[in-house]
């Protein structure tokens, strides 16, 4: 097996090893990455205004409080090809069959390294392929939908993952899980993606369904009818985290420090048969027996923390044997006064998370893994205890 140093393949045969920067060359569509240059100047990203303007952003804006609404898109400066991934001429669509999960990623190999563990996805995980299949079938029209976005992405010289608690069961529990929910991860901007929806939904027979883009989070939805209708899938862009809003234009290493615990940083290509784990430790975290919570989130908006916060409770009271040392050396870094730092808007995202990962039968184990977690989260959680009290 290949490792991402070495040579030899799963069936003995020697290959070249590759790297995950190799497997997913930048799409020459013009789409800017993170390290690229924007004028001579390193650009940090990308992100979204008020009124869904894509801008470019760089040093300046390191520490805005909000998007900048008059900042420049990408007609405004000079874009140079500079980030970390090569470039090459974009395969042709039969070559990236994202419909089956039958790609090949012989000569991988999951060996932690710079880019964290990646290999052949039924190797790691037997049964994904179908499994993912079968969940996609048994959803009649809205799976046919999702199965035509996991195409069209790479039919754009784009990439598409699934990723968090989909991989993450089907890992674990193996191939007879049932995940509750898709959520995607790609390289295709926002807008762009909720363009491909919206040019297709309604013609897919999808047309009671709702498409938007979460101004906060960026994450792009397709939801079932009526108000509050559950979600049929989530994509976000891959993510940064350097500023004090959501953006996006990184790679999977900068994706993961915009998730919640290492367990669910798993990242699925189901066309090219790829499972990549960018941090290195969440399959190891996920197969340890008590398993491991850890976290590589790196965000800096008080109401993306907090939310990480309340994600560490509910997998807290999911698996109560699990490691929470590492969750414990992440929330010592957080102001006692977190509370205090979010808006009307956090508030109302939160006391929904809340109700959703904490029933009140686990209120109490909750309330016992706050007081571990410090101060912050205690202060969070008094919070929220009393104005369900209230």
């Amino acid at each position: 097996m290949t490792g991402t140093t070495g040579t030899t393949s799963t069936t003995g045969t020697t290959t070249a090893a590759k790297s995950l920067a190799e497997l997913y060359p930048r799409a020459q569509d013009g789409t800017p990455l993170r390290g690229d240059l924007a004028d001579g100047e390193t650009l940090l990203g990308m992100t979204l205004t008020s009124t869904r303007r894509e801008v470019l952003l760089r040093e300046a804006d390191r520490e805005a409080p909000e998007p900048p609404e008059n900042g420049p898109g990408r007609a405004d400066l000079r874009i140079e090809p500079a980030g970390p991934r090569p470039r090459k001429p974009p395969a042709p669509a039969a070559a990236t069959d994202a419909g089956s999960g039958s790609g090949s990623g012989a000569g991988l190999c999951p060996d932690p390294g710079p880019e964290g563990v990646f290999g052949p996805a039924e190797e790691m995980a037997p049964g994904i392929g179908d499994a993912v299949d079968r969940c996609l079938d048994e959803t009649g029209a809205e799976g046919a939908f999702v199965r035509l976005l996991m195409k069209r992405l790479p039919a754009r010289d784009h990439d598409c993952w699934l990723i968090g608690g989909a991989v993450r069961d089907l890992v674990d529990l193996g191939p007879e899980a049932r995940p509750n929910d898709l959520d995607f991860a790609g390289t295709l901007p926002p807008v762009e993606l909720l363009q491909e929806i919206e040019d297709q939904y309604v013609a897919e027979g999808l047309g009671d369904h709702r498409p938007g883009i979460s101004p906060a989070s960026l994450v792009v939805h397709l939801s079932r009818p009526g108000q509050g209708g559950p979600r049929i899938l989530e994509y976000k862009a891959l993510a940064v985290t350097d500023f004090h809003f959501s953006a996006y234009g990184g790679s999977l290493a900068d994706d993961v420090a915009s998730r919640d615990l290492t367990v669910n940083s798993l990242y699925y290509d189901h066309g090219k048969s790829i499972l990549a784990d960018p941090t290195g430790e969440g399959l190891a975290h996920l197969k340890a027996r008590p398993r491991v919570l850890a976290s590589h989130n790196t965000e800096r908006a008080p109401g993306r923390r907090a939310g990480v916060l309340i994600r560490f409770l509910k997998f807290a009271v999911r698996y109560p044997d699990a490691d929470t040392t590492r969750l414990r050396e992440w929330a010592a870094d957080l102001p006692a006064d977190l509370p205090d730092r979010l808006t009307d808007q956090d508030w109302r995202a939160l006391r929904y998370s809340w109700r959703a990962a904490v029933p009140d039968p686990a209120r109490s184990r909750a309330e016992e893994v706050a007081g571990l977690l410090g101060p912050a989260a205690v202060a969070l959680v008094d919070r929220l205890t009393e104005e369900v009290r209230g």
